[in-house]
């Protein structure tokens, strides 16, 4: 039996960088073990299968694994669907928003068109912030990461986990030389975790390459099978709650960020992040960005189920 993917490049506009993504767009009645071996088979950071809504109003159902395990939600999967879906099924054409239900609720993506109809990007909405566990020191942080605690320091800010959706611990760096030496334990960031509740960091730094980025980001999440993401939706959501809440950017109503990631892994990404708030409350995070549908492939035969 054949199970047909579409293989997307997401937070990009150029084929072969972004981050890989493999969309089952038609898998109705495949078990969630079969999803988990598809995906371990496949091995990118995540892969997304999309089914029939629960409720009709929605678009689709996304269930997205990376190649560990089920994740309740995660950005590339959510934008790369989007542009999946223009050709799997082209009478979503017709709708400006698409409506993804996953685990942690219902996700509204709004989609932008040159004016020959062609999809250009996709933004989705995020949960509301949560701001979690601040690390007292920065000693034991700069040592699962493999760089001096200065590094940390020298930036002013807490380490803090954040989740709009998907938790992470967000890590100010000082300099994007100390970015580039980042050498992440595993070990040391499972016993970090254990303290904190999240052992995947995501590092970000006010140094970028790109004159017009906002911030340089990298992402460790060993938990997950995934020991360097090269662009994460979900984790850039936090990025731009975590910069807002601690006033590390202007105070003002609506917050733009250009997040660059990926570029030590060979696989540049650009995210566009907006956050709008009122006073000391962030009221909405949107996280978008462009894909390119690279390629196409099957998986012949039945997982174990």
């Amino acid at each position: 039996m054949a199970h047909r993917f579409l293989l997307v490049d997401v937070f990009t506009e150029h084929a072969f960088s972004g981050n890989q993504l493999a969309v089952f767009c038609d898998v109705d009645g495949i078990s969630p073990q079969q999803m988990q071996t598809f995906a371990r088979e496949l091995n990118f950071s995540e892969t997304v299968f999309v089914l029939p809504p629960e409720d009709e109003a929605n678009t689709a159902r996304l269930r997205i694994f990376t190649p560990e395990a089920e994740v309740p939600f995660a950005g590339h999967p959510v934008i790369g669907s989007a542009f999946a879906l223009e050709e799997h099924r082209p009478e979503l054409r017709n709708d400006e928003d698409l409506r993804f239900e996953v685990e942690v609720g219902l996700i509204q993506v709004r989609r932008y068109r040159a004016d020959n109809g062609r999809l250009l990007q996709a933004v989705m909405n995020q949960k509301r912030p949560t701001f979690l566990s601040e690390t007292a020191g920065a000693d034991e942080v700069a040592g699962a990461l493999g760089i001096a605690a200065s590094e940390i320091l020298i930036t002013g800010l807490p380490c803090q986990v954040v989740s709009t959706g998907l938790p992470f611990h967000i890590v100010p760096i000082g300099s994007l030389e100390a970015m580039g030496n980042l050498q992440p334990n595993p070990a040391r960031m499972q016993r970090l975790g254990e303290k904190l509740g999240v052992s995947d960091i995501c590092a970000f730094s006010f140094e970028t390459m790109a004159a017009d980025a906002t911030v340089h980001a990298r992402m460790f999440a060993p938990s997950y099978g995934i020991p360097e993401d090269p662009a994460t939706g979900s984790a850039a959501g936090c990025i731009g709650s975590y910069v807002v809440r601690h006033r590390a950017v202007p105070r003002v109503s609506l917050t733009r960020l250009v997040v660059e990631q990926g570029v030590e892994m060979g696989r540049p990404a650009r995210l566009h992040v907006e956050v709008h708030s009122e006073d000391d409350r962030i009221c909405s995070v949107l996280v978008g960005g462009s894909a390119v549908i690279v390629g196409e492939g099957q998986l012949y035969g039945n997982a174990p189920s």
